[in-house]
């Protein structure tokens, strides 16, 4: 059965995954740049990076240049992460920094989706309803730079993050072979059978994970993440060769 959010008029679908366009700049001049070159490139979705930027602590600026994203996206949806060092990414918090921005930004009606590091805060499920009352959709997420857990911690990983209540269920691992990204596809698949009103994500990054960016859909993965100029995250392909990958498949 397809399963699907529509955003803007756009459908993200369990049959089709929809390649979002990473924005990873620190300036707001450069973000803005990065914003437009993706929009002129025709994307869907753009995932934009606050950890990277070098004013997430000024609330007025962050608001501003949310506010620019809003005006030059138009129907394109606009997804916000904060990825923390404990997952990967650029920035380190405290549980509640990490909870501020992300309020802040649900309450600024500048985005459409805010990604949450379900091991990021305390009661997840608590934290995701405010968001989601302050009328965004949430990606609930997990990541693992070091390697790729057995199935039946992959699994419980999905169960987590489902009982938070989000709306999208994100897993992304790095694996050490083939068989651990053929391990993520496994648990995708077996986590969008199992719950019925979720999507789901399921990457795995590097060399050995590209597959998984390809092929993600066939297990119901509904989100795939390309480079249109920096790479967010290991094995990203660029956004063009993808699109063109994913029509001759017709995946």
């Amino acid at each position: 059965m397809s399963k699907e959010l529509i955003i803007k008029g756009k459908t993200i679908s369990s049959e089709r995954a929809m390649v979002c366009v990473p924005i990873v700049a620190s300036t707001r001049e450069s973000i803005l740049e990065k914003v437009k070159n993706s929009i002129d490139a025709g994307v869907s979705m753009i995932e934009i990076r606050g950890d990277y930027f070098d004013f997430i602590d000024d609330r007025h600026m962050l608001y501003d240049v949310l506010n620019d994203i809003k005006s030059m996206t138009g129907d394109v949806i606009v997804l916000f992460t904060i990825r923390t060092e404990n997952e990967g990414g650029e920035i380190s918090l405290t549980p509640e920094e990490y909870k501020d921005i992300l309020l802040f930004t649900s309450a600024s009606e500048c985005v459409d989706i805010i990604d949450v590091e379900v091991d990021s805060v305390e009661d997840p499920k608590h934290f995701i309803s405010v968001l989601q009352n302050n009328g965004v959709y949430v990606v609930a997420s997990h990541h693992d730079f070091e390697c790729t857990p057995v199935l039946i911690d992959l699994v419980e990983m999905y169960d987590n993050m489902h009982d938070s209540g989000a709306d999208i269920l994100k897993l992304a691992c790095m694996p050490n072979n083939s068989e651990d990204a053929l391990r993520i596809l496994k648990a995708g698949a077996i986590a969008n059978k199992t719950y019925q009103e979720n999507l789901v994500v399921a990457i795995s990054m590097g060399q050995y994970g590209k597959m998984t960016r390809v092929v993600g859909s066939q297990v119901g993965s509904c989100i795939t993440f390309a480079a249109l100029e920096n790479q967010s995250a290991p094995g990203q392909i660029g956004y063009h060769e993808l699109v063109s990958i994913l029509d001759t498949l017709k995946f």
